[in-house]
């Protein structure tokens, strides 16, 4: 039961994000931050609880880790950009970055100020790719 709930949570989770970088394209990733919040804010108590449970074979957290990972990966390698950085380190910044404001929503709720700032900081790092700062 808990493998299947956890399951149905990653695959909408999965969704949103993807929806979050295509967003990214059109130049409106702070709504759609602002609809992964609400998504996590309306389901609050059961995503916060199952965030805690750590079942191998039914961990949300590590699923939305690696949903997010994986995601970011994917499109940074779509974006055909010569940079010294990692991609993956990015990927794997980008998805802490998202696990804790997940966790700061699911504690403290929906905030402006935040969704903004993990806008301009997301804004920040792939700009980054396109400069020649990091480039080899």
């Amino acid at each position: 039961m808990l493998e299947k709930i956890v399951k149905r949570y990653a695959s909408d989770f999965k969704v949103e994000v993807e929806h979050r970088f295509e967003a990214m394209e059109e130049g409106k990733v702070a709504n759609a931050i602002e609809l992964v919040t609400d998504q996590m804010i309306r389901n609050k108590l059961e995503i916060s609880t199952l965030l805690t449970a750590h079942e191998v074979s039914a961990d949300l957290r590590k699923e939305f880790e690696q949903i997010l990972f994986s995601t970011c990966l994917a499109y940074l390698k779509q974006q055909n950009s010569s940079t010294s950085i990692a991609l993956e380190y990015l990927a794997e910044l980008y998805a802490a970055n998202s696990m804790t404001s997940i966790q700061w929503v699911l504690k403290n709720g929906k905030d402006a100020n935040i969704i903004l700032l993990l806008d301009q900081m997301q804004e920040y790092i792939f700009n980054q790719l396109k400069s020649d700062l990091y480039t080899s």
